[in-house]
């Protein structure tokens, strides 16, 4: 018997968020009389925001949330779309698709646009990295603004395996090989997080569902196009690497994501712990360096003071130039990436060589600087501090 494509998708979402608790579970129906009687029908609901960009993947995703949030979890859908005004009358003509579609589905649906040009030329970044930074902060508000603790991501396995290799090209470090966890932070400070039902399944599995139940989507005609690395990477080396060296070479990325995955919860410990004791984040013009509190409540004041720091915009990372020293170098550059990324940067220039640059530069002198960062930031040092903040 020819499986069923939708009934073996929706399968392998449900176990997929299930594993991971990505959503509550509806109540197990009760048995009266004879019948089965909803005890899900007065459990309260949890409004879970769905990104939806109108391509295949997204919407896939959608419509399996659709179908397993009517039985399986206790959760309230809400469509969210950012239209990045990059690609004219096509990125209008998604955005009406996904106002279409959620409204055929009976949900609501926040759209929002973005200016992706003019913000990444402003802040010095590439194309991809500003758009991807415009939907994070679109997403943060939505949830924000709906009290939605979790953000649905389209991302499949098919992403998570080029994002590894493009990652490896990169000169990527441990922590980069754990890509598209099926959770992650994304403004953990309000406890908002980000899920990815699909990861467990590929872009072949989310076309064949597509296809099962005979639901349209856009296609966007720049996947297509080689002016970007990444799509050479999907159309062309992936293929190559299948076709002359290992036709599972997709499973084996997936099985070496995994490992760095376990591994890098180990780091991440680590690298929270040191951060705690010699970081300090602080208003920009501040330049001293307090010694790490004492464990307990004076720690939890004084994370509570950096997350109202956070809030308040512009910020400095502080650093203890002697403890900073005494790390090894991982560390090291782990604490210089983690404020790049903090300060709003991006990583996409702070590859591992780089990184090891900035920090044999910051160890070099006493007195050190000003060294370049991504997003207008820049680092230096004095005898005590090191400082990573805006220009």
């Amino acid at each position: 018997m020819t499986p069923d494509p939708r009934e073996g998708f929706l399968n392998r979402v449900r176990a997929t968020i299930r594993t991971h608790e990505m959503l509550p579970r509806a109540l197990a129906p009760e048995v009266r009389g004879g019948s089965p009687t909803c005890r899900a029908a007065g459990q309260a609901r949890e409004t879970v925001i769905v990104a939806v960009s109108g391509g295949p993947d997204s919407v896939a995703l959608l419509r399996a949330l659709v179908e397993l949030a009517q039985k399986d979890f206790a959760a309230t859908l809400l469509v969210a779309h950012l239209n990045h005004g990059l690609r004219g009358p096509a990125a209008d003509a998604d955005q009406r698709f996904v106002e279409d579609l959620a409204r055929h589905l009976g949900l609501e649906c926040e759209v929002g646009r973005a200016e992706t040009r003019a913000e990444a030329a402003a802040r010095g970044l590439g194309i991809e990295e500003a758009a991807r930074g415009a939907r994070r902060r679109f997403l943060t508000e939505v949830a924000r603004r709906r009290s939605a603790r979790r953000v649905a991501l389209a991302h499949q396995a098919d992403d998570r395996v080029e994002t590894v290799l493009f990652r490896i090209l990169r000169g990527t470090g441990v922590e980069g090989l754990a890509a598209l966890a099926p959770r992650a932070p994304l403004a953990p400070e309000e406890g908002i997080e980000i899920i990815r039902p699909l990861i467990r399944v590929t872009r072949a599995d989310c076309l064949a569902y597509l296809a099962a139940i005979g639901q349209a989507y856009r296609e966007d005609e720049t996947n297509r196009s080689s002016a970007h690395a990444r799509n050479r990477l999907r159309n062309e080396l992936i293929p190559l690497l299948k076709g002359d060296f290992n036709e599972a070479v997709d499973q084996a990325i997936l099985r070496l994501s995994d490992q760095a995955s376990e591994a890098a919860e180990v780091l991440a410990d680590a690298l929270e712990a040191t951060w705690r004791q010699i970081v300090r984040e602080t208003p920009a013009n501040d330049a001293c360096v307090p010694r790490p509190a004492l464990p307990g409540r004076a720690n939890a004041d004084e994370n509570a003071t950096r997350r109202d720091e956070t809030r308040r915009g512009t910020q400095a990372i502080l650093i203890d130039a002697d403890d900073f020293a005494m790390l090894r170098p991982w560390m090291q550059g782990a604490i210089v990436r983690r404020a790049v990324e903090h300060l709003g940067g991006g990583l996409k220039h702070m590859s591992a060589e780089r990184t090891r640059e900035v920090v044999a530069a910051l160890l070099s002198k006493t007195v050190v600087g000003p060294i370049d960062l991504p997003g207008d930031l820049v680092a230096d040092r004095n005898r005590r501090a090191i400082r990573i903040a805006k220009m």
